[in-house]
């Protein structure tokens, strides 16, 4: 059910829906939405009796990982010949917190570009921050949906997804193309075209972009694979963050017309990664001189850093319990925005 704008209330957050519904559930000592979420596999949906809302997203790291880690080195090579390296480096993230996920998304400031946890703490995200953290093209050409008439590569992996009875639009017919055995050396240009844009459009569906739809991925980027020798020259980086902000908007309409169910699209990992990189946390902060930075974020690690940053206080989860950087670290990224003195 979803209550009528009019009747939401105006300042609704997840924090606040998660405690009415632990208040409301009988003989209950714990804040069913903020356990179960925690704890989230990328993909599924969790619903614990008199829990609203429960967060879902179709992200997965696992997904990614394990299909990388089924790579030789000629395919391995491929992917970096196309700017898309950074993916080859991802540690396995068997479980993201998506609570985490949507108390970050709900602190973006779209039309600012900021996430701004409170007055003295406001980082500005732009699209180097994002190539830092996935080490993606970030050229000069934008991404749109229109484009010229297919290029052969195109119209071969088309059909050969077709063929599969999937659709150019089905993440396994990617993944199914990915793992083809004949793909080497003695490969055609054409095949070897068709490998790249399988690659791309499988990391945009599972992690760089994903959907709301099981095994389906709506490409509005087919113009930056009609040439892929010049897929570095388009803003991935930007394209990332596009569809970041798009869900960021939807959350928030969610959480105001107090949605049962909050399913989280776009790159929320990435707001993980980068926010967790730019707070001090002493030991636990990952060294500076390294590119990608999602390369450090192991399983263990993001959850001992998640842990020291969270707080509760009557059902209100918080990630809010550190410092930001010191000046010399954040140079990596591209700065904090000061507090403005009156």
């Amino acid at each position: 059910m979803v209550a009528p704008l009019d009747q939401a209330a105006p300042h609704a957050t997840l924090e606040q829906d998660q405690r009415d519904a632990a208040t409301a559930t009988e003989n209950s000592g714990r804040d069913h939405g903020a356990a179960d979420i925690a704890d989230a596999d990328p993909g599924e949906a969790i619903c614990a009796p008199g829990s609203a809302p429960s967060v879902t997203s179709r992200i997965s790291v696992q997904k990614v990982c394990s299909l990388v880690g089924k790579f030789n080195k000629f395919k391995r090579d491929l992917v970096e010949e196309i700017g898309f390296g950074g993916m080859l480096g991802i540690k396995m993230l068997a479980k993201l917190n998506l609570k985490f996920s949507a108390w970050l998304m709900e602190r973006v400031e779209v039309e600012s570009s900021t996430l701004k946890i409170d007055e003295q703490r406001v980082l500005q995200i732009q699209d180097h921050d994002v190539q830092k953290v996935f080490s993606l093209p970030c050229g000069t050409r934008s991404i749109c949906p229109d484009t010229t008439e297919p290029s052969a590569a195109c119209k071969e992996f088309m059909r050969a997804s077709a063929y599969l009875s999937k659709g150019a639009h089905s993440l396994k017919a990617a993944e199914a193309y990915l793992l083809r055995d004949d793909i080497n050396a003695d490969s055609s240009k054409v095949q070897i075209d068709c490998f790249k844009i399988a690659f791309v459009i499988f990391v945009v569906g599972h992690l760089l972009a994903p959907s709301t739809k099981h095994d389906y991925i709506t490409i509005d980027f087919w113009a930056a694979l009609n040439d892929i020798s010049q897929i570095k020259e388009f803003n991935w980086c930007a394209y990332v963050l596009e569809h970041l902000n798009r869900a960021v908007g939807k959350l928030k309409t969610d959480i105001r017309n107090r949605n049962i169910t909050v399913h989280l699209v776009g790159c929320h990992l990435f707001l993980q990664v980068f926010y967790l990189d730019n707070l001090d946390l002493g030991p636990l902060s990952k060294t500076k001189d390294h590119l990608p930075r999602i390369s450090l974020f192991d399983y263990e690690s993001v959850k001992k850093m998640i842990e020291v940053i969270t707080s509760n206080v009557d059902g209100d989860t918080s990630f809010a319990g550190a410092s930001v950087r010191p000046l010399p670290f954040n140079f990596a990224y591209r700065q904090y925005v000061l507090p403005q003195n009156d």
